[in-house]
């Protein structure tokens, strides 16, 4: 089998690069060929690449990440890397796809290189002819089309820990405090 490629599309560009550097660590063979910034580029990405794995996040400017799975269709394994829980888990009761939640953790990540990996070396089975992803594709599409309005505040903070950058859900923020020329943020402690 010659060496697996990959397809990332976040309208994040921290995210992005967050889920390449993992991708680059947990699986070395695989080559990430394109980032896109929306569902629009995805599908142009994806059309001139052709690659293998498609990370999708749900919700995008212009088209959504469902709307470029199906756009996609089966064409390569799509993962769905969302905010937004709901949205994806009704896809994967039909067992077609797979899903990360973010902010996510490395050894979720893990589970679905894992899973990726044998999903590469089985042959499609004969009898799937995606009717079951599809429909629920479909679902999400429709649903997503009546949470149209994007959220009209900020669910991330960047904030600086030492030499890095965290992402800190907004959901996870219990106050900010200025202190001079900075301001503080206290949040929950991290679910991992």
């Amino acid at each position: 089998m010659s060496r697996p490629s990959a397809l990332i599309a976040d309208d994040e560009p921290l995210l992005r690069e967050r889920l390449a550097a993992h991708l680059a660590r947990l699986w070395p063979q695989l080559q990430v060929v394109a980032m896109a910034r929306n569902g629009r580029e995805a599908i142009a990405l994806f059309e001139q690449h052709r690659p293998d794995i498609v990370f999708l996040d749900v919700q995008m400017p212009g088209q959504s990440g469902i709307d470029a799975a199906r756009a996609i269709a089966r064409r390569a394994q799509v993962v769905f890397v969302t905010a937004f829980e709901r949205y994806a888990v009704q896809a994967f009761e039909h067992g077609a796809l797979d899903y990360l939640v973010k902010p996510f953790d490395e050894a979720r990540l893990a589970d679905t290189v894992q899973r990726l990996q044998q999903r590469l070396l089985r042959a499609p089975a004969a009898d799937d002819d995606g009717r079951g992803l599809q429909a629920a594709l479909d679902r999400l599409a429709a649903e997503l089309r009546q949470r149209a309005a994007p959220r009209p505040w900020r669910q991330w903070i960047k904030a600086s820990v030492g030499t890095t950058v965290r992402l800190i859900p907004v959901d996870e923020v219990a106050y900010l405090r200025s202190d001079e020329k900075y301001t503080l943020v206290a949040c929950r402690a991290a679910r991992r």
